[in-house]
């Protein structure tokens, strides 16, 4: 099912002390992907979320979900509709004194389900996120990952398309956060359901989002294919939301190299590359070297993949003949690769030769 959010505006209180959470939001979400969400703490990204289910009523807008106007639905047939969403929460929500199995049957009890079609559906959802020998547990003796598991198998119970995730992996260390982003990478995959994923971590984003958008202050402010956000953000906020795993931002240790923004007479040039795919395994700065006759020295780099796809940053110093170089820059230009002069420095950052 895709996800369709139209002009979502959320006000919360009245009068002067009135909070606009959201402000004229417009999403598409197509069908079978992973959607990614990402800001900072207090953006409105957790409201957003819950206004996709009507768990939060939007202000004024539509919802859509698969076509359906979730907000012109009436109580009775929005508890309907709402089985064909499921959600996953950061603080899990089991039940402690369910076993997994009784958490994950829950949805399938109150949904009216016969006690013989339950069983075979909980066997195989544990089988999927794979705790079938904690069946008889409590959520007391399972780790982080395990309970976010269990939410998960919760989630599916009632054979949604859509799933919604509000920060499902903020608690969980990095190896479980792995496991966790595989898990549901691989139900889109095998289950074609479509996922809305809200999150404050670009890791998260990069792993197994198809597309993201970036909201600030209520509002998307950038959205697009996730390698492309991630190799040409517009936006300052998504230069930050990056700058810790791409280092698109120059490293402090520019400081002691005399950097300026602005051109300086003999002074060497500083470009940042941001390069993706195919390219970033072939022999750029080697090649340079040996076309152009400048010589190269390099700042500070990345690299990293999204989804399987190599991309990374690269900052260089650019020293030698102007000439020279002018025609290295243009020959980066040329390349599938964005190049950027981010500066120049004052003193040499190459050995004269």
């Amino acid at each position: 099912m895709a996800i369709s959010l139209q002009g979502i505006t959320k006000i919360f209180g009245q009068g002067p002390r009135a909070l606009k959470a959201l402000d004229g939001i417009d999403l598409e979400v197509p069908e079978g992907t992973i959607f990614g969400i990402i800001g900072s703490s207090g953006a409105g990204k957790s409201t957003l979320v819950r206004c996709v289910n009507l768990l939060e009523r939007p202000t004024s807008g539509t919802v859509c979900v698969g076509g359906v106007d979730f907000t012109s639905l009436s109580e009775g047939e929005l508890r309907e509709a709402r089985k064909k969403v499921g959600m996953i929460f950061q603080s899990f929500n089991l039940l402690a004194r369910r076993t997994v199995f009784g958490n994950v049957a829950l949805p399938l009890e109150l949904a009216g389900w016969k006690k013989e079609e339950i069983a075979p559906r909980v066997e195989e959802l544990l089988d999927l996120v794979g705790l079938t020998v904690k069946r008889d547990v409590y959520p007391s003796q399972l780790s982080g990952g395990q309970k976010q598991r269990v939410g998960i198998a919760r989630a599916l119970a009632n054979h949604p398309d859509v799933l919604l995730s509000d920060e499902a992996t903020s608690a969980l260390d990095p190896m479980t956060t792995q496991s966790i982003l595989e898990l549901l990478r691989n139900i889109n995959e095998k289950l074609g359901l479509t996922i809305l994923l809200i999150t404050h971590e670009m890791n998260v984003i990069k792993e197994i989002c198809h597309n993201v958008a970036v909201i600030e202050k209520g509002r998307i402010v950038e959205q697009g294919a996730v390698l492309d956000v991630f190799t040409d953000p517009r936006e300052e906020t998504t230069r930050d939301l990056l700058g810790e795993i791409i280092g698109v931002d120059l490293p402090p240790t520019f400081g002691g190299l005399d950097f300026s923004r602005e051109p300086v007479a003999g002074g060497d040039l500083v470009i940042q590359l941001r390069f993706f795919g195919n390219v970033a395994a072939e022999p750029v700065m080697s090649d340079l070297v040996r076309r152009f006759d400048v010589d190269v020295n390099i700042l500070t780099a990345h690299i990293d993949h999204i989804r399987n796809v190599p991309y990374g940053t690269l900052v260089v110093g650019l020293s030698g003949d102007e000439a020279r170089r002018q025609a290295a820059l243009e020959h980066l230009r040329a390349l599938d690769l964005k190049m950027e002069v981010v500066g120049y420095v004052r003193q040499a950052l190459c050995p004269a030769r």
